[in-house]
């Protein structure tokens, strides 16, 4: 079965499984996903989304799913501003549903959506959320697994390769313990990177060779790419750089083709800067200007401005002063518009993180306020039931009494006939009467205590039905 027919089953399983299954079946999706091509992608889940949209009334936490996965998909398309729109749609759906693990799987989503936008503190923070929650239960493996890796590659990109190792040698175990080969892949980059960084330079080169044999194996173009790009930035570290812009030009190529125009973007700027490296200066200009268009496209203003910052130096470095000002203006003016945003990126979560504690604390209020009205409705039931349970009691006693003087009076009447007509007065006949109906008086009370209850019950059945 192919990975794509693996998908769609697997969706069509999540449209009739119960709540309480649809987050493991799309763990499985999500370990799948990545090796689908764009356009399977997209049909996987457009397709699973109409169906949710139709029966969100029936099954809102589906929908809540559909909506994350429009996200999520979003995302490999390289559309970030629907990723964080869709994400967050989705993480309030599973707020208002009170699902804290599913929450987490969408801060996931959000906090690579921030990362790969260069808002990194937004980027922990959410991602450091997402795996505590979800690290309580281990059920969600494959979202552990993104979290673990961005959290190390993020230390990598802080220039922090000592916090990295040990987060990234967690994700490489856990990962090799599921044969899990796209986050071993993931892994062995991050390592790689990390180990290249402490000047481990054999070590890093066997983490990329290793990752690489995985992708080539598995055949996924946006893999190999990936690792042709790192082993492109090693060679280019120690020294080789024909080697390394054998290797960017072959992963630039597999991006373009596959219109991974992030990674193409980036391949583009390295290129640039290995020109830069050697005084190509046309061929750099020529680069930089492609990864200009192509950032603006994606409108990844980070990167925007470490393409500004690369032209002034290579202008500066032909004694183009005037152009080389200019980009060096542009570079510090978009540098300080991302700034700005990420300062209201950053006050716009701190509100969404307050409404959705303020949710959550409202969340377990309600609860603690339905348990106790449940508790008090049970205590008042209780009580109702004593005093129904008296009141026939009492009713039963009292009915009892007037059968038992009715008795006593039928026996004396009856004795009376019946001793007259004998020889002599029998004194024991009578107390052996008497006696007969005192001991029939408690099966009495019993039989009528048991008859008034049956009356009650029955009232009250059909008061349940009016």
């Amino acid at each position: 079965m192919t990975n794509p027919e693996k998908v769609n089953q697997l969706i069509e399983t999540i449209k009739g499984c119960p709540p309480n299954e649809v987050g493991n079946h799309f763990q499985t999706i999500f370990g799948l996903y990545p090796l689908l091509s764009k356009n399977e992608k997209n049909e996987v889940v457009t397709g699973f989304y109409k169906w949710a949209e139709g029966h969100k009334t029936q099954h809102p936490f589906k929908f809540a799913y559909a909506t994350y996965m429009l996200g999520h998909s979003a995302y490999f398309n390289e559309d970030y501003e629907t990723t964080l729109s869709c994400a967050t749609k989705a993480k309030k759906l599973f707020l208002e549903l009170n699902e804290p693990d599913d929450v987490a799987v969408c801060s996931a989503t959000i906090s690579g959506t921030y990362r790969t936008m260069g808002n990194i503190d937004l980027a922990l923070k959410e991602l450091w959320a997402a795996y505590r929650q979800l690290k309580k239960k281990k059920q969600y493996t494959h979202t552990i697994l993104v979290c673990i890796y961005q959290i190390g590659s993020i230390y990598v990109e802080m220039k922090n390769p000592g916090e990295a190792l040990p987060v990234l040698q967690d994700t490489l175990e856990l990962a090799g313990n599921m044969h899990n080969d796209m986050w071993v892949m993931n892994a062995c980059q991050g390592l790689g990177k990390a180990n290249l960084m402490q000047k481990n330079n054999s070590v890093a080169k066997e983490y990329l060779e290793q990752g690489m044999a995985i992708s080539e194996k598995i055949n996924s173009p946006m893999h190999i790419a990936m690792f042709k790009t790192e082993l492109g930035l090693y060679y280019s570290e120690t020294g080789n750089i024909a080697k390394a812009e054998q290797l960017h030009k072959e992963a630039m190529d597999i991006r373009e083709t596959n219109h991974f125009i992030g990674g193409e973007i980036t391949n583009c700027m390295r290129l640039a800067e290995l020109y830069i490296s050697q005084s190509k200066n046309d061929e750099a200009i020529a680069m930089l200007d492609k990864a200009m268009k192509l950032a603006e496209q994606l409108k990844v203003k980070p990167k925007i401005y470490e393409i500004h910052r690369l032209l002034s130096e290579v202008y500066e470095q032909i004694n183009q002063t005037e152009k080389s000002l200019h980009h060096y203006k542009l570079f510090h003016k978009i540098r300080e518009e991302v700034e700005t945003e990420d300062n209201a990126k950053k006050i716009k979560n701190l509100q969404l993180v307050f409404e959705a504690e303020q949710t959550m604390k409202e969340n377990v209020i309600i609860k603690k306020q339905k348990e106790e009205i449940e508790h008090k409705n049970i205590e008042l039931q209780e009580t109702i039931d004593e005093l129904t349970l008296s009141k026939v009691n009492r009713k039963a006693k009292a009915l009892t009494l007037i059968i038992a003087i009715a008795l006593f009076i039928i026996e004396d009447v009856f004795l009376d006939f019946v001793l007259h007509k004998l020889p002599e007065d029998n004194f024991l006949l009578s107390i052996g009467a008497k006696m007969v109906i005192i001991f029939t008086l408690k099966p009495i009370e019993k039989a009528v205590e048991h008859h008034l209850l049956k009356k009650v019950i029955k009232r009250k059945k059909r008061e349940v039905l009016v």
